[in-house]
């Protein structure tokens, strides 16, 4: 007997071994698995041999119907299979099975919120049903919009199934709890900026982009540590860099919200040679009897994109012309067809694209200064602007969901609520019934 082991019991022809160690008043539990040549060794946590003999029959008998199953019985860590699910899924994004976004997207998701839940540590065939049942709970009263959630179980789902149960590190995937989507949660208004709002941004934007407006002092939306990091004192170069963003902001939320171009990713990617404009006689918008000379942009989004390659169709030429002329003008530079058509001209980052933490910063003083609060307002609030005006004005919704990059059906089910409010007038109207007990004739 090796000098470790103490009082060891042998069952089932020596397949299972129970003993004691001599550091330790409790009884262990040793057995070897062939397949995956290690042995698998527990604490049976008790005192009493009778008691550890029954603990180690009992865990013996669990081991043997996993090995019967075919899963591992060293298994692995949320954090190990993570490691592995990311590997296994960027090689998908490489053949082009799956688009980038989604692969970052389902890779933020189980980090982030799966597994921060269960802990890195936690032995991926060690979560319950209940348990998964009781996170599902948590994500349903967390979660706005129900099809979140919907979404969210598809990508558990996939982990498990391709990764999870085909490397045999689990052999089951744990049961999800029913749950229904309403048709309020589905058809749940997307908010954004109304006309009104929206006429008010534009119209601040016009003096806020002056350099004469633009201060030297810069007072954060956000506190950083100490109270004087709050108020930044810009030099020369500083106060020129934010006066050039200012400038590219108020052009990029002009072609957001007349194109549904996402942002930031989607417009921030475009380049000049993504960007054709034309002039085109087109009705006016005030005066529907005249047409009118516009400039129409025509915009290639690229097939690394979130929803691939597509072409957008908007009335953004004037603002993508005045933005290439302020290069000219300001800068003198002309803008080259590989340059990002929203581009640092001042600073470290000259040539590069408008950086996205200045942009969510600047976005968020503008609304402030503008004094849009009823709703924390987004970038994408643009896009909701855009799509809900597209509806008003009477366009086809699958030319919007073509133009956007989404399906019809999501369109329908986001923006329902705008169909009842243009056709309130059908709802409500009456027929002439005076007329048909006039015109009814008796036989």
């Amino acid at each position: 007997m090796a000098d470790w082991v103490q009082e060891k019991l042998e069952l089932f022809e020596g397949e299972l071994v129970v003993f004691k160690r001599p550091n330790s008043p409790n009884f262990y539990m040793r057995v070897y698995v062939p397949d995956e040549r290690k042995h698998y060794q527990k604490s049976l946590k008790t005192r009493s041999q009778l008691e550890a003999v029954e603990r180690a029959k009992k865990e013996y008998k669990i081991l043997q119907q996993k090995i019967a199953k075919e899963e591992k019985v060293f298994t692995v860590t949320f954090a190990e299979a993570l490691d592995g699910y990311a590997a296994q899924e960027r090689l998908r994004e490489q053949r082009g099975i799956i688009q980038s976004d989604w692969y970052k997207k389902k890779n933020t998701y189980l980090r982030n919120t799966f597994v921060r839940h269960f802990g890195e540590g936690r032995r991926v065939n060690d979560v319950s049903d209940e348990e998964m049942g009781a996170f599902i709970d948590i994500r349903l009263k967390r979660c706005k919009r129900k099809q979140t959630i919907q979404q969210e179980l598809v990508i558990i789902k996939h982990f498990y199934r391709t990764y999870l149960l085909k490397k045999g590190y689990c052999f089951k995937i744990p049961e999800f709890p029913v749950f229904r989507v309403k048709k309020t949660d589905r058809a749940r208004r997307e908010d954004t900026f109304s006309v009104k709002e929206y006429e008010t941004l534009y119209k601040f934007m016009r003096e806020w982009v002056k350099k004469k407006n633009v201060s030297n002092t810069r007072i954060s939306q956000k506190k950083y540590g100490k109270v004087e990091n709050k108020v930044k004192v810009m030099n020369e170069w500083e106060h020129q860099m934010e006066c050039h963003r200012r400038v590219m902001l108020r052009e990029l939320i002009l072609i957001c919200a007349n194109t549904g171009i996402r942002a930031p990713k989607e417009i921030l990617s475009l380049t000049w040679s993504d960007v054709r404009v034309e002039r085109r006689m087109l009705q006016g918008l005030y005066n529907s009897d005249k047409e009118v000379e516009m400039l129409v942009a025509y915009i290639n989004i690229g097939e690394d994109q979130k929803t691939g390659a597509r072409q957008v169709v908007g009335l953004a030429g004037a603002y993508f012309a005045r933005l290439k002329q302020y290069y000219r003008d300001e800068f003198d530079y002309e803008p080259k067809d590989t340059d990002p058509v929203f581009m640092e001209m001042v600073g470290r980052k000259k040539y590069m694209p408008f950086e996205r933490y200045a942009l969510y910063r600047l976005w968020k003083e503008l609304i402030v200064a503008a004094g849009l609060t009823r709703i924390e307002f987004t970038l994408y609030c643009l896009r909701g602007f855009y799509i809900t005006q597209s509806i008003l004005n009477g366009v086809d919704v699958t030319l919007i969901a073509k133009n956007c990059g989404n399906s019809p059906s999501t369109i329908y089910q986001s923006y329902e609520f705008i169909n009842m409010e243009t056709n309130t007038h059908n709802i409500i109207k009456r027929r002439d019934t005076r007329k048909e007990i006039d015109y009814s004739v008796e036989l």
